[in-house]
């Protein structure tokens, strides 16, 4: 029930940016724009002078809630996310010491992300998981705890409940337009056609 319910969350989101107020983004004549890390701004995406991690960022803070892919055994695994940080050039995210999502990035760092913008387009962040450790650990897992102090009593740095912070390596980001609205190839529904 629960992929179910996430299926659906998806599927709304999708259906908002689409029916979003703005106009349908041109298909791309060329290849989706990229952001590789490190790697020049993203084409079209935003001014050429911004550095590609405050692009992503920026792309995260315009969505609210993205979407983080993991792999657990097997089985693909999703699921909402929104705790993200720029913090010395890097775009950091925060999940639980105690959640199976940190459990599978442990065991298999490579990860995906998806966040849809208000305009149409999606960004897909694809890399390696690479958590911070020792001092920065603390020092990011505080910067996430002050910026949202409502989590301290989730996150009350005790052995296992600890604010994770990790960051994509060796990553590619792309910047990605939705469809414009689609061909009907296929209608066998009964209702009469209007001309």
């Amino acid at each position: 029930m629960k992929t179910t319910k996430l299926a659906a969350l998806c599927l709304a989101a999708f259906a908002a940016a689409a029916l979003s107020d703005e106009p349908a983004a041109e298909p791309a004549a060329e290849p989706a724009a990229t952001v590789e890390n490190p790697a020049p701004a993203v084409e079209a995406a935003a001014p050429q002078d911004k550095d590609p991690a405050m692009q992503i960022d920026d792309i995260l803070a315009q969505a609210g809630a993205f979407f983080l892919a993991t792999v657990d055994g097997d089985q693909p695994k999703l699921r909402p996310l929104g705790a993200h940080h720029l913090v010395d050039g890097k775009v950091w995210l925060g999940v639980g010491e105690f959640k199976n999502v940190y459990r599978q990035l442990v065991a298999n760092p490579k990860c995906e992300l998806v966040a849809l913008t208000p305009g149409g387009k999606w960004l897909r962040w694809t890399g390696r998981a690479a958590f911070a450790e020792g001092e920065e650990r603390e020092r990011l897992e505080e910067v996430f705890l002050e910026a949202m102090p409502g989590l301290r009593s989730i996150y009350d740095k005790s052995p296992g409940k600890r604010m994770m912070c990790f960051t994509l390596a060796d990553s590619r980001a792309e910047l990605i337009a939705m469809m414009p609205p689609g061909e009907v190839l296929l209608d066998e529904t009964a209702e009469p056609k209007a001309e």
